[in-house]
């Protein structure tokens, strides 16, 4: 007696698959093997993979409604000299039982199956497996693997050869119960399957059920220590048997192909004309829908950048070109005309290294707008290869058969030309021409937009700088001030900040923000900020200044609402007082690190008539930090602004240092150059000793590789000369990286200064570039990129700020 195989929890795991008996087709041939060999894997032994091969096709066979389709699966095993098995599953659970060759039971009956007819005991399932050829018969050992089709009384159904098609049509006679498949496993060792069905099984099942039977072959021999040539020759013989099959089933689809052309050559023929002229108006509707789409999104862009670079990806795109270029002419702020490019299809760093193209025979009719030039090959052309020193492209260049190139003009000004090239020949047609001029129209009229944009935004941006002041140092305290424009504005707003310096050794600190944007929000600003520090020289009290000034903004301004905050600071006394016209209130943090936002006294909004402003007074005592900021700093369209100004409070509650980092890093923090308004800020800081006062070294170097090591010494030396030797080889490598970018990049005179302030040194390097570091992963053939990443790990923080005429690469350290 054999015990129940432990694999009813593998076989769970299975039933999950199930495949259709009644439709049983090449696919399921294929994806049953595979399932079936999955389920056995690990059983073993050749026994217990017996059971599970029991398991699995009573639990995965279903018939076309989905029921379970065979009511008994039994699986029989025999080994010479070693007597068989019987391995069962059916509605009982799984069973198992001796048998002998002429398959009597031994140890235990075999499964007894109910259903249509007929039960059937082992011992006429075996005479029926040995009238089919399925058992051998006494010491028989050759044999190969067969699948029938019987009926449950006897008799075989299935008598087509192997040549025959498995769907070819059968009489209902030839349809049975009971399919059969076995043969050897190896030699000396026989196994046969019997699946009975309460349903007719089709009679073409027993092409697709061979390989199911090979796959059961192959998981019998993958179940126990089997010799690898077995293994190899079952796998060999699934493989074969696979092939056969879907020669057929090719063989079939081919004939069935060949059938249905013929039937439809004459309906084909009569609407060859039809299909053509319909497939013209799709394509031609295509190309409408398509550029009215990438008009629609060059009209709403407005920045030049952005606008560009989505021209030269969406026309490169629809002249299917291997690479594209969009060369166009900007005016910089003295008026002069200088030529800029982006690149699309490929990196721009594979075009760095070469000169912006000048006029030659080949360029000329582009940038003097003369019209468009296509060639098949632009090799050939006579205009090509006549400018030295190239004559032709430059070395390294990417290679250039298949040529475009369309001017983009507006008024009969050339705003600026599209190149495209392909490393074949003959690639750009007369309907590529067609939609990249298309493109290049909506372009002119967006360029326009954008760079009338741009002037109004600079006109406003402009003003705004010459009104905002520059912060004036004052004993006793540390300042520091931003203001950035709106990420996705037309112009720049009225935000503004002010340190006005008072007698007595007081200090006056305002921030403030007028509604609207544009030139109009910004002159508005100038004239409140230029009343308010009149104002503060006559001695007024915050509350005072804030009255005068709401009659002033309904004066110059009717219903243009300002919001704003004045305090005076006393530094002899510690105190600040404070008066808050309908402005977020200022946060301060303590000595001992305590955050709180100044919120107990605030007033309407300016602009409301002459009103009385309450006034609040706080100690401002010396390690306290005072923050004063716009709505911009704090709100976001996808942020409630009560979220912002919880963050804000976390940041000033964490780790703090030298303000101007400081700044930076909230900045990065609450920003990140997504925000919707204007932000400014004004941040206050009073050392605790004139000891923690910020030291400052700075120097001017010219943009040349010389500059790098020049750096590295005036970090190194001025480093230990404040006593912070430790630190110098960590932040030479960190000025290594920025300064070697700046020379890189900018190409202009730079700036490096080192500052300690309290517990914190910080590096900053100041060029004219706008290319910002970031953190790119690098592949790994690749060197570049890398040197950042050093910055990283090395400082405390690190970030960039935009500045006019350029940018700030700052690094902090700790000096713990």
């Amino acid at each position: 007696m054999v015990p129940p195989s432990q694999s009813g929890a593998h076989s769970r795991a299975h039933q999950g698959t199930r495949f259709d008996v009644s439709s049983f087709d090449l696919a399921e041939a294929a994806t049953t093997g595979t399932h079936l060999r999955q389920a056995v894997a690990g059983a073993g032994s050749t026994r217990a993979a017996a059971q599970r091969l029991a398991d699995f096709f009573h639990t995965s066979l279903v018939d076309g409604q989905g029921h379970r389709a065979c009511a008994q699966v039994s699986v029989f095993l025999w080994e010479f000299g070693a007597g068989g098995w019987e391995f069962g599953a059916g509605d009982d659970g799984p069973q198992a039982a001796g048998v002998d060759g002429q398959g009597a039971e031994v140890d235990a009956p075999g499964a007894e199956v109910d259903g249509p007819g007929a039960a059937h005991d082992s011992s006429s399932l075996l005479r029926l497996l040995r009238g089919s050829g399925l058992w051998p018969a006494d010491d028989a050992s050759a044999g190969e693997i067969d699948v029938v089709l019987l009926h449950p009384a006897g008799g075989r159904t299935d008598q087509s050869d192997e040549a025959s098609a498995p769907s070819a049509p059968s009489a209902p006679e030839q349809a049975g119960r009971l399919l059969a498949f076995g043969g050897p496993v190896r030699a000396g060792q026989w196994f046969a399957v019997t699946l009975l069905s309460d349903e007719e099984l089709p009679p073409g099942i027993t092409e697709f059920f061979r390989p199911v039977a090979h796959s059961a072959r192959l998981a019998l021999l993958s179940a126990d220590a089997s010799s690898a040539e077995d293994r190899l020759e079952a796998a060999g013989a699934l493989t074969a048997c696979m092939e056969v099959l879907v020669a057929r089933r090719a063989a079939q689809l081919q004939s069935a192909v060949a059938e249905l052309r013929s039937t439809s050559a004459r309906l084909r023929r009569s609407e060859d004309e039809l299909r053509r002229r319909e497939s013209e108006l799709r394509e031609e509707a295509a190309v409408v829908e398509l550029l009215q789409e990438v008009g629609g999104a060059l009209a709403a862009e407005l920045d030049l950048d952005t606008l560009v670079q989505h021209a030269s990806d969406a026309a490169t795109r629809l002249a299917g070109a291997a690479f594209g270029a969009f060369f166009y002419n900007v005016l910089g702020e003295t008026g002069e005309s200088y030529l800029l490019y982006v690149i699309s299809g490929v990196d721009r760093s594979v075009f760095d290294r070469f000169p912006m193209p000048r006029n030659t025979q080949v360029f000329e009719p582009t940038f003097r707008g003369l019209g468009v030039v296509r060639s098949d090959d632009i090799t050939t052309d006579p205009r090509y290869g006549h400018n030295a020193p190239h004559h032709g492209m430059p070395e390294g260049h990417l290679p250039v058969r298949s040529y475009l190139a369309v001017p983009v003009v507006s008024h009969g000004t050339v705003l600026g030309g599209f190149f495209f090239g392909h490393p074949e020949p003959g690639r750009f047609t007369e309907r590529h021409e067609r939609l990249v001029t298309g493109v290049a129209s909506q372009t002119a009229v967006a360029l326009q937009n954008a760079q009338t944009y741009r002037r109004e935004r600079e006109a406003a941006m402009e003003l705004q700088r010459r009104l905002l002041p520059t912060l004036p140092k004052v004993d006793g305290i540390d300042t520091t001030s931003r203001y950035l424009p709106a990420a996705r504005s037309r112009g720049a707003g009225g935000d503004w900040t002010d340190l006005i310096p008072l007698r007595d050794g007081e200090v006056a600190l305002v921030i403030g923000d007028v509604m609207g944007k544009g030139v109009r929000a910004a002159a508005i600003m100038g004239q409140i900020r230029t009343a308010c520090r009149a104002y503060a020289q006559l001695g007024l009290a915050p509350s005072e200044v804030l009255e005068q000034l709401s009659v002033i903004v309904d004066d110059i301004a009717p219903g243009c609402i300002t919001t704003c905050a004045y305090g005076v600071l006393d530094r002899h006394r510690s105190r600040l007082r404070l008066a808050v016209a309908g402005h977020l209130p200022p946060v301060l943090r303590d000595g001992e690190g305590s955050v709180r936002f100044l919120d107990e006294e605030i007033g309407p909004p300016l602009g409301v008539g002459r009103r009385t402003y309450p006034e609040q007074e706080v100690q401002l005592a010396p390690g306290a930090r005072l923050l004063l900021y716009t709505d911009g700093l704090v709100e976001r369209r996808s942020r409630p602004i009560d979220e912002g100004l919880h963050q804000l409070r976390k940041l000033l509650a964490g780790p703090v240092g030298e303000i101007e980092a400081d700044c930076d890093s909230w900045l990065d923090a609450l920003a990140g150059g997504q925000h919707d308004d204007d932000i400014a800020m004004l941040y206050v800081y009073r050392p605790e000793d004139a000891a923690r006062r910020t030291l400052t070294v700075s120097r001017d170097y010219p943009p040349v590789s010389g500059a790098v090591p020049d750096a590295r010494d005036l970090v190194s030396r001025t480093l230990r000369a404040w006593g912070l030797a430790h630190l110098a080889n960590d932040l030479m490598l960190v000025t290594d990286e920025i300064v070697a970018n700046a020379v890189r990049h900018a190409r202009t005179p730079l700036r490096v200064e080192l500052r300690r302030s309290a517990d914190r040194v910080v590096l900053e390097v100041t060029d004219s570039s706008t290319h910002q570091p970031r953190l790119i992963i690098s592949r790994p053939e690749e060197f570049g990129h890398r040197g950042i990443f050093l910055v990283d790990k090395i400082a405390t923080r690190w970030g960039t700020r935009m500045i006019d005429g350029g940018k700030v690469v700052w690094a902090e350290v700790s000096t713990a």
